[in-house]
């Protein structure tokens, strides 16, 4: 978990070091990324990076919840939506991520490192269908991330699931 002293930094140098988390972890699957090059890049000492994280994979999980944060923030909120607008939401999201400065991390993030942040069980939903749309956007979106050239075809199949489900 980061450190209170990591949070407790300027905003600027926290900026730094994030930036250089995703710098690296956008290029390199975890196995092969680099305390080195991240220092470099942050232009911190390599000391003040085990102040802030207890490992590699600390700050990878840190830097993914800042994504995630930073992602989830354009999603409605389950059970607030139809089948149109869970697509059209799904949709709106690839299009944010594709333009974004996260594209890269995600498709790494799905293609080798999703172990890194795997063994949490979904919560239980109070309504099954709400559940099954939720993993359905899921999918469909790590599906998009790691072939955007099927992204029309999976958001047709993603409407064709849901209106099943409904």
């Amino acid at each position: 978990m980061v450190s209170t002293t990591f949070l407790n930094l300027p905003a600027d140098k926290q900026d730094r070091i994030r930036a250089a988390l995703l710098t690296e972890f956008s290029a390199h699957p975890l196995v092969d990324a680099q305390v080195a090059r991240i220092v470099r890049e942050a232009a911190i000492a390599r000391g003040a990076f085990y102040k802030y994280f207890a490992d590699l994979p600390d700050a990878y999980r840190y830097l993914f919840g800042q994504v995630m944060h930073a992602v989830h923030g354009q999603v409605p909120k389950a059970g607030t939506g139809s089948v149109a607008q869970y697509v059209q939401a799904t949709s709106d999201l690839l299009l944010a991520v594709r333009d974004s400065a996260y594209r890269d991390f995600l498709a790494v993030h799905f293609r080798f490192n999703e172990w890194a942040v795997a063994g949490q069980p979904s919560p239980v939903a109070g309504k099954p269908e709400l559940w099954a749309a939720e993993v359905l956007c899921h999918q469909t979106l790590r599906d998009v991330i790691l072939a955007p050239d099927t992204a029309e075809e999976r958001l047709v199949q993603l409407r064709v699931a849901l209106n099943i489900v409904e």
